[in-house]
């Protein structure tokens, strides 16, 4: 059974992603993320449940992972089932080449990816790289993505392994043999290729740097890959391939006949200097307006190099002069894209990590202009659009992603993929934290609106605030009939608004920050949010493991966190506590989960929430003691999700129920969406002042009178 994807669903996917102007189009690689994303957000701090730090984290991450691959191969009219067939066909054609392309698919990989590298290849297994149009395509499917080769023109496709280390390196060698050994027992992936070739880079290990973790102060960060892509690039050339088609292992094949599609794009979008995908996944929804252009229009190391063009020489040789400089800390696609950015628009290149310091003169970086240069370029080679996008690829990077989100692509480039909650399995319920009814009321008239996987709601109210809102509404007519029938009638279903998801209206007996504790949970999860957020438009992409029944693995929430010794973690006072606090449960605790991102097991909620009372005090008095960081809108007065799981990883248990991501490196989607931002913050504040012992008041009163009359 061959994985084929239906006409009409191609034409639909490339009509939601085609653009007109491809003269600039891009990708958003995972290294170059990381690039700009960070410093953007270190502004854009907000509080969530009492924490600055914690808002920002839900937009940061570092994506990280410099991509570089698609699929080309040679088409070969093969029938899998016909053995003989598959033996005339799949003879290697070397010597019938003629004047026919010769196309190099080069799969880099470091010490650090073996494994992951040998198992890419099984994905060829199930996904061929060349299929049989005459039999298994509708002639739209293949050729809706491009043009179609002639046979006689149809191009000669090696498959080429790089290694990144030298001849010595054992692990190196040993993965080569594997790989040869896989490429002769299945006849070239069933003929799909010609030849298989092996290349060693040659970096020296302590060059062959890819370290994500001082990504904003190491300026030889990335060298690893920039080095291997120079080298690779100079190697295909010289061995006179016309193109070169990057493949990292981290790129997945999904249908038959990948190759053939990839192909297809290229014989239509000649001529071009690179042909490849831009970022697909949602991490920088907002704030995407603050990325850098030459970061959004960035094509992903994952593409096609047409070795032939003048202008892919000129943008390598010129990564080569930077090779020794600070230029080289940036990942060789971003930089690209840049040089092209800077000529087509006139815009100059910032150098995207701002803590760096240039060891060239002991300063921030300040990077040369090279304008002029580039503007040459593009009046040279702009009419040609040689920068283009393909379709027959989507690039998440290392963002998580979830089948829906790629279904029938032929290539995917990604770190995670997950499958969504299914209500069958898992039943979680949304508690909400509430003050005044009416807030409340804007997130639930349109949760029905909303793709969401929960069950249940559980509203968490003041009382005082609802019984106003009742007596001021003494009409009681529709939807307040309805709510004041659910308070004082006989009526205690709970279907507000006529809503498909059960609503429950519960009076909290402790304060608000207690919700996550004192919430009446019934359903196996619960996530947690307050009145002034609004589920987002589409939450399907809650994502869980998919599990393996037969071998009792089960199926478990993919949690998000941000590491705990991030700066931005180590730069707020908020964070600092919240890990601070974790650390008095299981010292060695380096996550940070937010409230808002957490799957709640509720079982284990309430294990914790009664270790955490016994700890703290019914309602955290012991926690609140002392004057000082802790009497601050930015420290959590609670329970919080990273105390939470500081408890299960204390008993060795966190692991087992719930898969952490780190939104450094995976990103992450927001569940909730903040909609009443300005009076949270007021509001917050206000009953945070409230509640201070008046003792408390007075001192910070005193404080505040000190300060200014010093100033």
């Amino acid at each position: 059974t061959y994985k084929m994807m239906p006409s009409q669903q191609v034409r639909s996917r490339l009509s939601s992603n085609d653009d007109d102007s491809t003269a600039y189009s891009s990708v958003a690689s995972s290294v170059a993320s990381s690039v700009s994303a960070i410093d953007l957000i270190l502004d854009k701090f907000e509080k969530r449940r009492g924490f600055k730090f914690f808002q920002a984290a839900i937009s940061i991450w570092a994506i990280v992972a410099v991509a570089k691959n698609l699929g080309v191969g040679k088409h070969v009219y093969l029938d899998p089932a016909d053995e003989v067939e598959k033996e005339a066909h799949g003879l290697r054609l070397s010597h019938e080449a003629g004047d026919r392309p010769r196309f190099a698919l080069v799969r880099p990989f470091a010490r650090s990816d073996v494994e992951t590298l040998l198992k890419s290849f099984e994905l060829w297994d199930s996904a061929r790289p060349c299929g049989n149009y005459k039999t298994e395509w509708n002639l739209e499917d293949y050729t809706v993505y491009g043009d179609r080769y002639a046979e006689d023109e149809h191009p000669i496709v090696d498959l080429v392994i790089s290694f990144s280390g030298k001849s010595g390196d054992i692990e190196g060698y040993d993965t080569l043999s594997t790989i040869q050994e896989l490429f002769d027992a299945r006849n070239g992936w069933g003929g799909c290729f010609s030849e298989f070739v092996s290349f060693e880079a040659g970096i020296n290990p302590e060059d062959d740097i890819y370290d994500h973790q001082p990504i904003q102060t190491n300026p030889h960060w990335v060298n690893g890959p920039n080095e291997q892509f120079r080298k690779n690039y100079r190697f295909i050339k010289n061995k006179g391939y016309a193109s070169m088609i990057m493949m990292e292992s981290d790129v997945q094949p999904q249908v038959d006949g990948w190759l053939d599609l990839a192909l297809s794009e290229v014989k239509r979008n000649q001529p071009f200097a690179v042909l490849g995908s831009k970022y697909s996944g949602n991490s920088w929804d907002n704030f995407r307006e603050e990325i850098p252009t030459a970061l959004l229009d960035h094509i992903n190391g994952n593409a096609i190099y047409n070795t032939t063009h003048p202008l892919l020489e000129k943008m390598v040789n010129e990564l080569e002069k930077e090779k020794n400089t600070i230029f080289n800390a940036i990942p060789f696609d971003y930089r690209m894209s840049q040089m092209w950015t800077e000529g087509s628009k006139g815009i100059p290149s910032d150098f995207p990590f701002k803590s760096m310091i240039d060891p060239a003169t002991g300063n921030p970086v300040v990077l040369d202009p090279k304008m002029n240069t580039f503007r040459q370029w593009y009046e040279e080679y702009g009419n040609e659009q040689p920068i283009k996008q393909a379709h027959f690829i989507e690039n998440f990077g290392a963002t998580n992603f979830l089948p829906q989100q790629v279904e029938g692509v032929p290539l995917v480039h990604g770190k995670g993929l997950y499958i969504p909650n299914d209500p069958n399995l898992h039943k979680i319920t949304l508690v909400i934290t509430d003050w005044q009814m009416d807030r409340a009321n804007q997130l639930l008239e349109v949760l029905d609106n909303n793709d969401h996987p929960f069950t249940e709601v559980v509203v968490m109210r003041t009382w005082k605030g609802w019984a106003e809102l009742i007596k001021q509404n003494s009409e009681n007519t529709g939807y307040m009939s309805k709510i004041y029938s659910i308070l004082f009638g006989d009526d205690n279903s709970g279907e507000l608004h006529g809503l498909s998801t059960k609503v429950r209206i519960v009076d909290r007996v402790a304060p608000e920050y207690m919700d996550l504790c004192e919430a009446p949970v019934e359903t196996e999860y619960f996530m947690i949010t307050n009145s002034y957020h609004r589920v987002a438009p589409d939450i399907s992409h809650l994502m869980f493991t998919s599990g393996d029944v037969s071998s009792g693995i089960p199926s478990k929430p993919v949690i998000p966190y941000t590491p705990s010794e991030m700066d931005l973690c180590q730069e707020h006072v908020g964070c600092l506590e919240t890990v601070k606090l974790g650390r008095e449960i299981y010292p060695n605790l380096d996550k940070v989960v937010l409230d808002f991102e957490m799957v709640f097991e509720t079982s284990t909620r309430n294990e914790f929430c009664k270790y955490w009372k016994g700890l703290y005090g019914q309602n955290g008095a012991k926690l609140h003691k002392s004057y000082g960081v802790v009497y601050s809108p930015e420290v959590p007065h609670g329970p919080s999700a990273t105390s939470y799981t500081a408890y299960l990883y204390s008993l060795g248990i966190a692991e087992s129920l719930f898969e952490f991501s780190d939104k450094s490196r995976q990103g992450s989607r927001d569940i909730f969406v903040k909609v009443l931002e300005g009076e949270e913050e007021s509001n917050y504040l206000l009953n945070f002042w409230k509640a201070l012992p008046p003792q408390v008041r007075n001192k910070m009163k005193q404080d505040r009178l000190k300060r200014e009359g010093e100033g």
